[in-house]
C-alpha cells in the first residue's frame, strides 16, 4: 500500500541527507497521503503512504516500537488470528488488529531472520536493526510486492519503486542484455532477480536479504510444496475446504470502505465477486464493491459483457463496461502517463490505463482473478492416461464420478495425449529471426529458450500442470505491471488466488477427473453464481486483438510509429515486418511477438527524451 526506499552507507560513512530527500521525492507520485523519512546516520529510510482502508489509523512509517528496530514496509498481512496466537505463544502481546508494521516488528523480534516464513500476505519490507548494525529485508512468497536493490561505491540502496533507484546518479545506467533478450522472446524476463537495468537487481520472491558488515547475503525461505497430500473420503469435503480458503483469501483482501474488481465473464473473477458479496452480507466487511469489464463489440466475437452482466446482475454489483474496439496499438505511448520503468509488451496498454484510472476514482483497492487458471490447472488427458497405463476400472470410476457431479460426460483428452507423446507443448518459445545473431550468442539466448521449453526441474507428484504454471518466472513481472510504481496510479491491486493457503491446499489434492474443468470452482459456486455462467466453456478471444486491428486498418494501424536504430545492438530492423514497425515486406508470423522491437524502441525513446 505504500512506497518504500532507503540505503545503508558503506564503511561507517554518514547517510547522505540529500540522497534520502531525493528518494522520498521519488515516492511522492504513489503516496497521496504523504511521505516521511528517518535516519540514524548509518541507515536512512523513506516511506510514502497510500491509505487503502485496511488499518485505521496506521502508525507513521518508518516505524519502531522500541527505537531499536525500525520497519519500513509495503505490506498487507493475512491470517492475522493465527499469527497473533503464534506471537502470543512466544511471549509477545500481539493482537490480530495490530497494524502490519507492528506485526512485522513483533515477528522479527521473536523469530529473527526466520520471520518471513511466519507471515502470510503481500509484503516487501526492510528492517534496520540498529544494535546489530544490519539491514534485514524480505519479499512475499509469490513476489506480489516488488523489491529492488543496488550497490554503489558508497552505499547499499533499496526500494519497491524501480525508478527510485534508476534515478540515483551513483547507480550505473547500462542495460541488462539478458533481460532484453528474454523480453524480445517472451515479453518478460526468465531471471526473477534481473531488471532492465544491469546495476539494479530484484530480490526474488520468497527470499530474504541481509546487509551486514558490508556483505550482502540472500536466502530462500519458502518453496512451493511438493510432498504434501490431503486425503478426504468425499469430493464434497475438498470443495468445502477450498471454498472456505477462497472466502478467507477474499475477506483478507477486502478493505473496509471501497474496492473494485476486474470482472470477466468467466468463473475465476466472478467467484471472487460472489464470495466478496457473501463477506459483505455477513457484516464482516462494509466494502462498496464495483466491477470493471473490458469487452469487444464488433472487432471479434466476444461474449464477455453478456456473461459479466449475468453475474453482476445476480450479485447486485454495479459494473462499468468499457468497449475496447476503438483503442489503437501503442495509443498515447508518447505521453508522460504512459512511461514505464521497464519495457512492456502490452501494445494496448491504453485499455489498462483507462480502466485503472476509472477504478481509482472509486477506490484504492482492486481485486483480480489472476492466478485462477494456474492454481486450478487441470490434469491433461487424465482418463486417457489412466486407460493407457492399464487402469481401466479407475478411469471408468472417475468418468462416472465426473458425470454424476457435473451432469455431463467428461472429455477423455485423446488428442492432447497424442500431441504430448509426440513431444508437443502447448506453446514452444523460439528466438525470432530478427534477433541479432551475435547478441543471441553473447547472452546465451538460445540456451535460455531451450531451458524454458524443457519445463521445471521438479515434477510435482500430484499436480504437475498446476505446479509448472505456478513456478513460471513470468508472474513477478505480471504483478509488477499492476504495482503503483509501474502504473503511476495510486491503486493497490490484489490477487486472491495467489494466497499461500489456497496454493498449498490445491497442490496437495490427488488428481481425479471430477476436479478437471475447474471442478472445485464450478461445484463450489453452485447457488452462488448463475448456472449458465458456471457451465460456460473456457472461451479465449477468437483472434489476436492486434492482428484484427492490423487487418482492419492496414498500414495506418501503428500511427506512423517505426522501430528506430536505437535497438540495433540487439536486433536487425531490416528483418522486423513492416506491419510491426520494421522494414521487412514479409507478412508478420506472430504479430503479438513481433511488435516487441517497437515496444522496446518506444521505451528507449521515452527514456532518452
Amino acid at each position: 500500500m505504500s512506497g518504500i526506499a532507503g540505503f545503508v552507507s558503506a564503511g561507517g560513512a554518514p547517510a547522505d541527507p540529500a540522497r534520502l530527500a531525493r528518494m522520498a521525492a521519488s515516492l511522492a507520485f504513489r503516496a497521496p497521503d504523504g511521505t516521511r523519512t528517518w535516519s540514524d546516520g548509518r541507515c536512512a529510510l523513506a516511506h510514502g503512504l497510500l491509505l487503502t482502508g485496511d488499518e485505521s489509523p496506521p502508525p507513521p512509517q518508518p516505524f519502531s516500537a522500541d527505537e531499536l528496530v525500525h520497519v519500513c514496509a509495503d505490506a498487507r498481512i493475512d491470517g492475522r488470528e493465527e499469527l497473533a496466537r503464534a506471537l502470543q505463544a512466544g511471549g509477545i502481546a500481539a493482537a490480530p488488529e495490530d497494524p502490519a508494521a507492528l506485526l512485522i516488528h513483533h515477528a522479527y523480534r521473536l523469530w529473527g531472520d526466520e520471520c518471513a516464513a511466519y507471515l502470510l500476505g503481500d509484503f516487501a519490507f526492510a528492517i534496520w536493526d540498529a544494535p546489530r548494525g544490519r539491514l534485514f529485508c524480505a519479499r512475499d512468497h509469490f513476489g506480489v510486492k516488488p523489491f529492488f536493490h543496488a550497490r554503489t561505491d558508497g552505499a547499499f540502496l533499496f526500494s519497491n519503486t524501480l525508478d527510485c533507484l534508476a534515478a540515483d546518479p551513483a547507480v550505473p545506467s547500462g542495460l541488462d542484455e539478458g533481460w532484453i533478450g528474454d523480453f524480445l522472446v517472451q515479453g518478460d524476463t526468465q531471471d526473477v532477480a534481473a531488471t532492465v537495468h544491469a546495476a539494479i537487481r530484484q530480490l526474488p520472491p520468497a527470499h530474504t536479504l541481509v546487509v551486514e558488515g558490508g556483505a550482502v547475503s540472500i536466502r530462500r525461505y519458502w518453496s512451493l510444496p511438493v510432498d504434501d497430500e490431503t486425503r478426504y473420503r468425499r469430493p464434497g469435503e475438498y470443495i468445502d475446504h477450498f471454498v472456505h480458503l477462497l472466502r478467507e483469501a477474499v475477506r483478507d483482501r477486502l478493505p473496509r470502505d471501497a474496492a473494485g474488481i476486474f470482472l470477466s465473464g468467466g468463473r475465476d473473477s466472478t467467484s471472487l465477486a460472489a464470495l466478496a458479496r457473501e463477506t459483505i452480507a455477513r457484516g464482516e466487511r462494509a466494502t462498496e464493491l464495483r466491477g470493471y469489464t473490458a469487452y469487444y463489440e464488433r472487432l471479434m466475437p466476444d461474449r464477455e459483457r453478456e456473461f459479466t452482466e449475468l453475474a453482476a446482475d445476480a450479485l447486485s454489483i454495479p459494473t462499468e463496461y468499457t468497449p475496447v474496439d476503438p483503442y489503437q496499438a501503442f495509443e498515447r505511448w508518447e505521453t508522460p502517463a504512459f512511461r514505464r520503468p521497464q519495457p512492456t509488451a502490452s501494445a494496448l496498454m491504453a485499455i489498462e490505463v483507462d480502466q485503472m484510472s476509472s477504478a481509482a476514482r472509486h477506490a484504492r483497492v482492486l481485486l483480480t482473478g489472476q492466478g485462477g487458471d494456474a492454481v486450478l490447472r487441470e490434469t491433461r488427458s487424465r482418463l486417457t492416461k489412466l486407460a493407457a497405463s492399464g487402469r481401466l476400472l479407475r478411469a471408468a470410476r472417475e468418468a462416472a464420478e465426473y458425470a454424476w457431479l457435473h451432469g455431463r460426460v467428461p472429455r477423455p483428452g485423446v488428442r492432447t495425449w497424442l500431441h504430448e507423446r509426440r513431444g508437443g507443448r502447448v506453446w514452444r518459445a523460439e528466438v525470432p529471426r530478427w534477433v541479432d545473431a551475435g547478441f543471441a550468442r553473447r547472452t546465451g539466448l538460445h540456451e535460455r529458450v531451450a531451458a524454458w521449453n524443457a519445463g521445471p526441474d521438479v515434477v510435482h507428484p500430484l499436480r504437475p500442470e498446476a505446479y509448472e504454471q505456478l513456478v513460471a518466472p513470468l508472474w513477478p513481472g505480471m504483478f509488477l505491471s499492476y504495482d503503483p510504481g509501474f502504473t503511476c496510479t495510486p491503486v493497490e491491486v490484489r490477487h486472491p488466488y495467489f494466497d499461500v493457503r489456497i496454493v498449498r491446499f490445491l497442490l496437495s489434492i490427488p488428481p481425479s477427473q471430477w476436479y478437471n474443468d475447474k471442478g472445485l470452482l464450478r461445484i463450489g459456486m453452485r447457488g452462488r453464481l448463475p448456472e449458465r455462467l458456471l457451465r460456460r466453456p473456457k472461451s479465449p478471444l477468437a483472434d489476436d486483438p492486434l492482428r484484427v486491428r492490423w487487418i482492419e486498418q492496414g498500414d495506418a494501424w501503428l500511427g506512423g510509429r517505426r522501430v528506430t536504430e536505437a535497438v540495433a545492438p540487439w536486433l536487425d530492423v531490416g528483418r522486423v515486418p513492416a506491419a510491426a514497425g520494421g522494414r521487412s515486406p514479409d507478412p508478420p508470423e506472430q504479430l503479438w511477438q513481433e511488435i516487441r522491437p517497437l515496444a522496446l524502441s518506444l521505451w528507449l525513446s521515452a527514456q532518452r527524451g
